[in-house]
């Protein structure tokens, strides 16, 4: 299924600010025309745990007893209450969530069985789910029964109701895989949700800036180029005429398996909402015919005109183990063409180092790629500060205005006080220097100029960065209710989590190191 390619994901952030509320409406209206789709809810229900009386109607707002509205209410043919859905995207809990709606399941199922659903990006689950059960546990007896997976399950009350949350791709694939009646209504839908994670920037917590995530990112990378390397050794790949090319979403590598080419690296896109992996094959369209054959059509996801396969990384403490695990998925890949030998017991690396790959998943993956946006947004309000201005201090044009990858990282070029610089995400200077994924580099002929600036500057790989300083902000679920539900917070931060103030500070940055570059002459 595409990936934010359809007209109703292009066109809905165009029409409304609220497109949560556009979402919860698709939903809707799928779960009422599709019997089959209701049949999909109803299986997502039982994988947590609980059954639920025949669905036959969907509504929305359904106002309870003490003012909350539910996003979706779903009745039985007697017009009696057997879910609720909370439908989310990055917008707060609110103070009702999730404890007036359990309390308005036990009052209005008198004893019954019932489901509270929370829907929300794949990448939310990890801190979603912890609040949710932290803010039921204050109110009831509560008994989580799992804590991870594609769907979280806890009961409320001696297991009469059930609280649970999933995401919307396992929602909608599991309703695409059967309601052949409603395939392309959930298309759309499917491509509005995906498009509003890519829309995402997760808050960094002071926790998330450490050096420790950029440094696991590096031997991601290194990781990558050993498996292609080994692999390549062993005659199962050619890279004959190929160069690393990074991506967007991450780096990797252009192998040849066979006849057929396809990329291989670190892609942060299916990483946060496809499957708890960083690293995928991802191969041309044109394809098909042979990823049929192979027999791993079945085990893609489709991204633009790409189809995109997982590659696990098992658990492991030394890097050896986790080149290993690597090196022997690819050959498993490498047989089903019909071009690979026997995998060998054991692979020996000359980097002889713990594996530290342990606490980064797909909510680390959604910010990396949040931070691919505020890198543009950044250049871009910078210039068109420098020209409301009348000043220079700041210029895109005559650039390229893509997002170029690197190795260490990703970013764009841009012109601060006159110098032309790249601005954006460098592990390597995240690392090793400074606790912020935010860099400006510039190439050795032009680093006399920054000497004459006050601002920190670090010599990496050959060239001299200087760290642009990535405030921690606030998660707006941890606020208090009577912030959290004001207008005017929901006004600026429902979707941008703090988005804006980050995007000021770092476009203040630019502008100071503008300003001393200007004052110094350079």
């Amino acid at each position: 299924m595409p990936t934010d390619t359809t007209l109703f994901a292009h066109i809905a952030p165009w029409l409304t600010d609220n497109v949560e509320d556009v979402a919860v409406e698709a939903l809707r209206y799928i779960l009422s025309t599709s019997a089959t789709a209701r049949s999909a809810l109803a299986g997502i229900l039982r994988d947590g745990g609980i059954e639920v009386g025949t669905i036959d109607r969907v509504e929305t707002w359904e106002i309870g007893a003490e003012g909350e509205i539910p996003d979706l209410v779903c009745f039985d043919r007697n017009g009696v209450k057997q879910v609720l859905i909370e439908a989310k995207f990055w917008a707060p809990l609110t103070k009702n969530q999730p404890n007036q709606y359990l309390q308005q399941l036990l009052e209005d199922r008198n004893g019954k069985s019932g489901a509270l659903l929370f829907v929300a990006p794949r990448a939310r689950l990890e801190t979603l789910w912890p609040k949710l059960c932290q803010r039921a546990e204050k109110k009831f007896e509560l008994t989580v029964k799992s804590k991870s997976g594609p769907v979280r399950s806890a009961t409320v009350k001696n297991d009469s109701h059930h609280m649970q949350l999933t995401s919307w791709a396992t929602l909608l694939e599991r309703m695409a895989s059967i309601a052949n009646d409603a395939e392309s209504d959930i298309r759309q839908l499917r491509g509005l949700t995906d498009h509003m994670d890519g829309d995402a920037f997760l808050p960094f917590g002071s926790d998330d800036l450490v050096s420790e995530s950029a440094q696991q990112m590096l031997d991601l990378a290194q990781l990558v180029d050993d498996a292609t390397d080994h692999t390549k050794k062993m005659g199962w790949v050619d890279t004959e005429g190929f160069k690393a090319v990074p991506r967007e979403t991450g780096y990797g590598r252009y192998i040849r398996i066979g006849d057929v080419v396809t990329w291989f690296g670190i892609d942060f896109r299916g990483w946060g909402r496809h499957s708890n992996t960083p690293l995928w094959l991802s191969f041309w369209k044109g394809y098909q015919e042979q990823l049929e054959q192979a027999g791993l059509a079945t085990r893609k996801f489709e991204s633009d005109d790409r189809y995109c396969i997982p590659i696990p990384l098992r658990s492991a403490d030394h890097y050896n183990e986790a080149l290993n695990s690597v090196v022997s998925e690819l050959a498993r890949i490498a047989t089903a063409f019909g071009c690979a030998g026997p995998v060998p017991d054991h692979i020996e690396s000359d980097a002889l180092r713990s594996w530290r790959l342990k606490n980064l998943g797909p909510e680390f993956a959604e910010r990396m790629l949040g931070m691919r946006r505020l890198v543009n947004d950044a250049a871009n309000r910078a210039t068109n500060q420098a020209k409301e201005d009348n000043t220079k201090w700041a210029n895109i044009d005559g650039l390229k205005l893509i997002i170029q990858a690197r190795r260490t990282g990703y970013g764009r070029f841009i012109r601060i006080g006159g110098v032309k610089m790249w601005f954006g995400v460098h592990f390597g200077g995240w690392a090793r220097h400074s606790n912020t994924p935010l860099w400006l580099t510039l190439d050795y002929p032009d680093h006399r100029k920054l000497g004459d600036v006050s601002a920190v500057t670090y010599k990496i790989g050959g060239k001299y960065c200087v760290p642009i300083e990535l405030p921690a902000t606030l998660d707006c679920d941890e606020l208090p209710d009577s912030l959290n539900t004001s207008p005017a917070y929901a006004k600026s931060n429902q979707n941008q989590k703090g988005y804006d103030a980050v995007l000021d500070s770092v476009v203040a940055s630019l502008k100071s190191i503008a300003d001393q570059l200007t004052a110094s002459g350079a």
